[in-house]
């Protein structure tokens, strides 16, 4: 069971010491004006998530596809929104993805964390991070692949800008090679 925002375990979820390329991205994230990051507990994104701080609102919801709808909403509603998840869950949001945010040019930046490529020991892992990208394409979702730490901060903010400035719903693909742990199996 995935912790709720408020419980405990969400907030021990916001006490990672971050790395500089977790620094980076939540730092893209606070200058482009994102209100709120919907999120999805996962190892690799808690340093930008402790990152972030109090700069910027963090909602932790139980299932992907909620925090696709949620950030739809907010930015419906005029705020710029971002939604942080592993890829194992992108398959949980793509309904969300393919008949809300993408029809609606409603740009929605990504942040997944990815799982079942580089040196992944869990089985049930490896299928979605086989089918990542060619989900991603699928439903024209540019993706932006970051396996050096000095990478971060640039492509979140390209991300950022297709998104808000062209209504383009991208991601930022953070690869096992830069660290900051990954859920155990």
């Amino acid at each position: 069971m995935r912790p709720r925002r408020g419980t405990l375990a969400a907030v021990a979820e916001t006490s990672a010491d971050p790395l500089d390329w977790q620094r980076a991205i939540a730092d893209a994230l606070v200058a482009a004006g994102v209100g709120v990051v919907a999120y999805v507990p996962d190892a690799r994104l808690r340093g930008v998530v402790s990152a972030l701080g109090a700069r910027t609102l963090v909602r932790t919801l139980t299932r992907e596809e909620e925090c696709v709808g949620y950030a739809c909403g907010y930015a419906a509603a005029g705020g710029r929104p971002a939604v942080l998840m592993q890829c194992s869950g992108l398959g949980n949001s793509l309904n969300a993805l393919g008949s809300f945010a993408i029809p609606y040019a409603i740009g929605i930046p990504l942040v997944l964390s990815m799982r079942g490529t580089l040196g992944e020991e869990n089985p049930s892992q490896v299928p979605m991070g086989r089918a990542t990208v060619a989900l991603l394409d699928a439903l024209g979702i540019p993706s932006y692949p970051v396996d050096e730490p000095a990478r971060a901060g640039a492509t979140m903010t390209g991300v950022l800008a297709s998104a808000y400035a062209a209504g383009t719903t991208s991601a930022v693909i953070l690869e096992p090679e830069l660290g900051g742990q990954r859920e155990s199996s």
